[in-house]
């Protein structure tokens, strides 16, 4: 039997991908994913905007370090400013999102317009703590991810439609990533504050994207931000799940490209 590579000795100090010329447009993954869940998006957009597409500390050597969505904001903000971006479109996908919520609230003249995308502003509630508490508290250990925690999330992350490559392809990094990467990522997330009451104060225009088959987060979160984000845009995507950008990469570019291009053009690359 081949032995398993140790997880921390493949993981790059940092992960960016910045293509194309002009307007910036930065893309933040969910748990258990990373830059290149954003690939079919920012090759059809870097025609005509900046893509600024990074992985998180979770698929990095600083894995395990993220103790509150606060260290997201700081690491986008980070990623920004070495890219030279003042002012940028941000696209966050799932804990993207909520970072994302965080960022507009924070900093809003850095934000140009959001995309939130398969996620929530609703805090989870006491069940939804207890279940995620359970599968992931036990993984701040050394080690990789267990093969029951892989088998819990496939479906989360996968709709019912979703290839069959595809689920292997990422289930197969999972099986490579060390459990405190997770274990990092959930405790970014877990306890996150119940930002729908103050979506009212984000003023840039918004697009709320989600697929109708999302068993990681109901497609009723996404309403629910469409209904109190003042200038925002929703579009469902049909037979799509969590990982929305690469079960529907089409349906997703497109809907994306079309709202982008709805915006005044904001920085360009300096």
């Amino acid at each position: 039997m081949t032995p398993r590579t140790t997880p921390a000795t493949i993981l790059p100090g940092s992960d960016v991908a910045d293509l194309g010329q002009g307007p910036p447009v930065l893309f933040s993954h969910g748990t258990l994913l990373d830059r290149t869940m954003f690939a079919p998006q920012t090759a059809a957009l870097s025609d005509r905007y900046r893509t600024i597409a990074y992985t998180s500390r979770a698929g990095t050597s600083r894995y395990g370090t993220e103790r509150s969505l606060d260290d997201l904001v700081d690491d986008c903000l980070a990623v920004a400013d070495a890219a030279g971006v003042e002012r940028f479109v941000l696209l966050g996908m799932s804990v993207g999102g909520f970072m994302a919520v965080e960022l507009a609230l924070r900093r809003p003249e850095r934000i140009a317009g959001l995309v939130l995308m398969a996620t929530q502003a609703a805090a989870y509630t006491d069940e939804e703590r207890t279940t995620f508490g359970a599968l992931l508290e036990p993984l701040d250990v050394d080690g990789p991810i267990p093969e029951s925690v892989v088998e819990a999330f496939t479906p989360v992350i996968f709709g019912e439609q979703a290839p069959t490559d595809l689920v292997e392809r990422w289930t197969a990094k999972w099986r490579g990533r060390p459990a405190r990467s997770l274990y990092g990522e959930y405790r970014s997330w877990i306890d996150k504050p119940d930002r729908l009451p103050d979506l009212a104060g984000i003023s840039v225009p918004t697009l709320v994207l989600h697929g109708e088959g999302d068993n990681g987060i109901a497609v009723e979160h996404a309403h629910a931000m469409h209904e109190r984000l003042p200038n925002s845009t929703f579009v469902p995507i049909p037979d799509a799940g969590h990982l929305v950008t690469e079960e529907r990469p089409e349906a997703v570019t497109a809907a994306l490209a079309s709202w982008l291009d709805t915006l005044t053009p904001w920085e360009e690359r300096p």
